[in-house]
Formats: structure tokens, sequence, C-alpha cells
């Protein structure tokens, strides 16, 4: 529960990269044109992106998800990247 309140702390100051932009709207058109169940929030996805953008530990995991999304054509596999 710390971690997420300090995450939400940090992500409330972090810089909203472009990349993260891109990836969580692109992620985000895919849950409402397939209708999938499950809960997505557009900001929260940024805000989350951009927090692990600047750890060095998770950026490679950040770019490989960005370029998960970005080679995708259908929505489907879109939201089976990882």
């Amino acid at each position: 529960m710390r971690f997420l309140l300090l995450a939400a702390l940090v992500a409330c100051t972090q810089p909203r990269s472009p990349r993260c932009k891109q990836v969580c709207a692109r992620e985000y058109e895919c849950v409402i044109s397939t209708k999938a169940d499950m809960p997505f929030d557009e900001k929260e996805c940024i805000a989350a992106c951009a927090v692990l953008e600047q750890d060095q530990d998770n950026l490679a995991k950040v770019q490989k998800h960005a370029d998960c999304v970005n080679k995708q054509q259908a929505c489907s596999a879109v939201l089976e990247c990882q």
C-alpha cells in the first residue's frame, strides 16, 4: 500500500513523456474499441509509465512494452503486450 501511495505522489511530479502518452493512448483506444472487460485509466497509465521510465531498473521494460504496442496492428495483440 505504501508503494502505491509513493508511486502516486511521485507520479504527480513526473514529466509526461511522449512515449508514455503514445503507448497509453493506444492501449486506451484498444480497451474501448474491443470493449475489454478490464479497468483502464489513461492518465494513471501515463503517470505509472513515467515513474517506471525514470527508474533505470525498469526503463528496459518500458521500452520493451512500448515496442510491442507500437508494432501490433490488432488491438487484441496490443492488449496482450506485457
